[in-house]
């Protein structure tokens, strides 16, 4: 097996899946091909090559992608090489899709996603008899390129390996040739969209106590400020997969609206204490007068707050 990958497409974060463009070649020998070159001077032919038995004119494995959605098979038709020598070569290009477990990405956004392709076949080994090998793939020159910056994920070309996987399905043994490749990020699209946004809207609740707590615009504005990072939320659900993992973005995002949800507890807090002070079942006009009295000496501007809140209540 020989993988040439040509352009990363996509990753699906909502439906687990990841997209490449690739050219995927099939090496094998067939005997009952080969001839004697020196008769007619020809040293290669082709010949028409599918899995489909009523469309191709020699055997080919029946080799497809394992956690496909689009795989191998659905690529479009290519005809195989065949050489005097008996050996055959059918490459196939075009864009698989594949199923990704998206590991690493608990630290969102500032993860690095693996995702991988496993190929082989789907029958037990003991019956066709098959053994696959495989190369290191090959990547064209704009995938090993550090400064292309225009998608959201970038191909970690030097960290991608190859191995050789063995699972138990349906009563035997199969094996599986695995490519896994990486990708990161691009995580400053997510600190300028979301994380500094966060950070803003915490730093901003503390304003609510530079307000006047017998002010409705102090309760107003915390319950404000909540709202939009409700509604910033809803706009990172559409970005952030949903996992049984918290995610790191989800962390910062549960930590500052605790933040704003303490400024708005306390506002209320504070107008509840203060109001039930001037309760008439609770204190004589005797014990209200000195209260605003002492409140005078101590902060003026706050008892005048007072005095017309008791003028409007009893008088």
């Amino acid at each position: 097996i020989s993988l040439d990958v040509v352009q990363f497409i996509d990753i699906d974060v909502k439906q687990n899946t990841f997209s490449l463009l690739m050219s995927l070649e099939l090496f094998w020998f067939d005997q009952r091909l080969a001839w004697e070159p020196f008769i007619g001077g020809c040293h290669r032919v082709t010949y028409r090559a599918s899995i489909d038995a009523e469309l191709t004119e020699i055997w080919v494995p029946n080799f497809n992608l394992q956690n496909k959605l689009e795989g191998f098979q659905m690529l479009p038709e290519a005809h195989a090489s065949v050489y005097y020598d008996g050996s055959v070569r059918w490459r196939k290009t075009g864009i698989l899709t594949g199923t990704c477990e998206l590991t690493g990405v608990t630290s969102f956004p500032f993860d690095t996603t693996s995702c991988y392709f496993d190929f082989g076949d789907d029958r037990d080994p003991l019956f066709h008899r098959i053994n696959y090998n495989y190369v290191a793939p090959q990547f064209f020159s704009s995938l090993q390129d550090d400064k292309w910056n225009f998608q959201e994920y970038r191909m970690l070309t030097s960290r991608t390996f190859v191995e050789e996987v063995t699972e138990s399905l349906s009563g035997f043994e199969n094996r599986f040739i695995r490519y896994r490749f990486f990708f990161d990020r691009a995580e400053k699209f997510y600190v300028h969209m979301f994380v500094i946004v966060y950070m803003l809207f915490s730093y901003l609740s503390f304003g609510t106590f530079w307000i006047d707590v017998e002010s409705g615009d102090r309760l107003g504005f915390g319950t404000s400020i909540l709202f939009l990072m409700v509604a910033q939320d809803i706009s990172s659900a559409d970005v952030t997969p949903i996992t049984q993992e918290f995610l790191w973005i989800g962390k910062l995002s549960l930590a500052s609206k605790l933040l704003v949800l303490f400024t708005i507890i306390h506002s209320i807090v504070a107008m509840w204490i203060l109001t039930k002070g001037f309760d008439g079942e609770d204190g004589s006009q005797e014990e209200r007068e000195n209260f605003i009295d002492t409140l005078e000496e101590k902060e003026p501007s706050r008892a005048r707050s007072f005095k017309k809140l008791v003028f409007d209540r009893y008088c």
